[in-house]
């Protein structure tokens, strides 16, 4: 089971960013906010005490969507989406199911055009 504390930091991080987002402050401050929900969620999972392989498996997607969260990149909007997902996924009473997509991986491919020199 989900330490309903750790489902009330993430509501109220979520908040927060929501709040941040509406008025336009920058992406790293919402960034800095949704934070402490992150390493909460750390925290327990370090922890290592849920014996209960679908909170554990609820932990850890929520632990990577909100990695997403602190990407350079991301646009606020879907910052606040990620969180979102990640509070949702601890809220929720069902078992969790593999995301529906894979994010894309960019990688350097060795060899050919990337081993040449101009």
């Amino acid at each position: 089971m989900i330490p309903s504390e750790l489902i009330e930091i993430g509501q109220q991080a979520l908040a927060a960013v929501a709040t941040s987002v509406d008025k336009g402050e920058p992406l790293v401050r919402c960034q800095l906010l949704a934070s402490e929900f992150y390493e909460a969620l750390r925290r327990e999972l370090l922890q290592g005490s849920q014996d209960e392989y679908a909170t554990r498996k609820k932990l850890i997607m929520a632990a990577n969507q909100c990695y997403y969260v602190a990407t350079a990149s991301i646009s606020p909007d879907a910052m606040l989406g990620e969180l979102r997902g990640a509070v949702t996924a601890l809220e929720s009473d069902s078992p969790m199911s593999e995301p529906a997509t894979v994010r894309p991986v960019l990688r350097v491919i060795e060899g050919g055009l990337s081993k040449r020199i101009g």
